[in-house]
């Protein structure tokens, strides 16, 4: 029996829809990054609490992780520092697909209000009152110095082989990053990324602590050499090309910080300009960088997106 032509024109279009969905799934899915070394017992989401290094003790902290199913013991770890509103997990919890595309672990511990204030958290406490550069701490009792130890527990726990770990840092994180890039000496960072910062402490000797670095007792060749230790790091400033709200909520306006411009943008562009001088002045080589991400606001997960995809394209 002859078929009518719109029966014909139905087999056609199912012949070729057939055809168009066998090609489509031969196409390859995004490459995550190879997977080498032997796959971890445990995946998927989780959490613990630290409180094992002694100078912090009585300030433990809650950390959340991800770890996609392809993971193995030699699976890069970033390490999440959230921004003001302490949301680690919903943090964790936004990066997962983009975690699982690129086959990293996702770690992010949480500064909670309780235990970690402005001081200690935005200003990492460096001083006991960070605001005035009053009573000077001990380098092991500055804040940063928990990431390494969360870190190793961490690894003991799922049994990696990672020896270092990526950091990203939002907003109030990256204002904690950002001066863990300046002043740490000792942590097994390998990548640091400061996003969205509201504002900074500059790399200038001549300028007072939380705004520069002149009161941070130290020699000068001391100073010289920490300088050194900070331009070297693989530091990537990251700003969204829509963050330029000089009433963003929470950004702060005082002289010495206004200075660096009204706006997170400016102020990002600012700091890594004030980099680049001290740098070429003090004649030491520098690796920081700026990336604006387009058509971006102020957002934890679009920032976090952005960093996964740079770092693990």
């Amino acid at each position: 029996m002859k078929k009518k032509p719109k029966e014909i024109f139905k087999s056609f279009t199912l012949i070729i829809f057939i055809f168009i969905s066998s090609l489509t799934s031969c196409l390859p899915e995004r490459n995550p990054n190879p997977v080498e070394g032997e796959p971890l017992e445990l995946y998927g989401s989780g959490s613990f609490t630290f409180s094992s290094y002694a100078n912090f003790q009585d300030k433990p902290v809650d950390c959340y992780y991800f770890i996609p199913e392809s993971a193995t013991d030699q699976t890069p770890v970033m390490l999440l520092i959230h921004g003001n509103s302490r949301n680690a997990e919903s943090l964790i919890l936004s990066l997962r697909d983009e975690a699982s595309a690129s086959n990293i672990i996702l770690l992010a511990p949480e500064f909670s209000t309780q235990h970690y204030n402005v001081n200690s958290f935005h200003l990492c406490n460096i001083f006991s009152d960070g605001e005035n550069a009053l009573g000077q701490n001990q380098y092991d009792d500055w804040s940063f110095n928990l990431l390494d130890p969360i870190f190793y527990n961490f690894c003991s726990l799922i049994e990696t082989n990672e020896s270092e770990y990526d950091i990203f840092g939002f907003s109030a994180g990256a204002q904690f990053v950002h001066r863990m890039t300046l002043l740490d000496s000792t942590s097994h960072a390998r990548n640091f990324i400061s996003a969205s910062a509201g504002w900074y402490t500059m790399p200038d000797a001549t300028i007072n602590f939380p705004y520069g670095i002149k009161n941070i007792h130290g020699s000068q060749t001391q100073r010289q050499e920490q300088l050194f230790r900070s331009f070297s790091k693989k530091h990537y400033i990251l700003v969204g090309s829509e963050d330029n709200n000089p009433n963003s909520s929470g950004l702060r306006h005082t002289a010495e910080a206004d200075v660096q411009g009204l706006n997170r943008f400016d102020r990002a562009h600012y700091f890594l300009g004030q980099g680049i001088s001290i740098s070429d002045q003090s004649q030491i080589p520098f690796s920081w960088s700026l990336e604006v991400v387009p058509q971006v606001g102020h957002s934890d997960q679009e920032m976090g997106s952005f960093a996964i995809n740079m770092l693990y394209p």
